[in-house]
């Protein structure tokens, strides 16, 4: 049951959108600034959105936890959420380390599913970082989601993701098996792409 009070709810979602907000400028300046040292823009795009108030409550209600805002800024890590979509796999690297050596933010955790993929076969980089944001009295730190990925990744996930949801909640085995096919067929996909792009590369240094 929801007992949550809508000012605190309110106050609690602001300091979500100021979040927001502010890693997407702060996100802006560091791809513009290794776009401008590198002359090369590695971001096919960046998708961003603030977590529904019912996706919220009912993924707390998943986990099981009491619905309350200290409950919320505890165990719901992606209400700020993030997509960057790379051309190939170095760039999603490249990304991550840009990400990481920032002074901007502090990184919490983060998931490497490229080089351990999820038992579905999903692969995808994951970063949770802390967000500065300068309230009326202190600056509070808030968390986001940052999932970085390469374009033939985002393909899958997303075909994947329209399944899940016409599929029954115990997925049939030989879907299963499919599924993760699909998913290594895409990483070699990957691999061939970065391969052509890296003798693209040399051809062009050498010219």
């Amino acid at each position: 049951m929801n007992n949550i009070n809508p000012k605190d709810w309110e106050k609690m979602l602001l300091k979500y959108k100021f979040a927001k907000i502010k890693l997407e400028a702060d996100l802006e300046i560091l791809l513009r600034e290794y776009e401008y040292n590198n002359e090369y823009n590695p971001v096919e795009h960046i998708k961003s959105r603030l977590k529904s108030e019912s996706s919220i409550l009912k993924k707390l209600e998943e986990k099981g936890y009491e619905q309350n805002i200290e409950n919320i800024e505890k165990h719901i890590h992606d209400i700020v959420g993030f997509r960057i979509v790379c051309s190939f796999l170095s760039d999603v690297y490249d990304i991550v380390s840009i990400i990481k050596n920032s002074k901007t933010f502090r990184i919490k955790n983060e998931s490497d599913y490229i080089a351990n993929p999820k038992d579905t076969g999903y692969t995808s980089y994951h970063l949770n970082v802390l967000v500065p944001v300068q309230l009326e009295e202190e600056v509070e730190y808030v968390e986001a989601e940052i999932q970085i990925r390469t374009v033939a990744m985002d393909f899958w996930a997303s075909l994947d993701h329209k399944l899940q949801y016409k599929l029954p909640k115990e997925i049939p085995l030989h879907l299963q098996r499919e599924l993760l096919e699909c998913s290594d067929e895409i990483k070699v996909i990957d691999m061939k792409m970065q391969h052509l792009y890296e003798v693209v590369k040399k051809y062009i240094e050498n010219k």
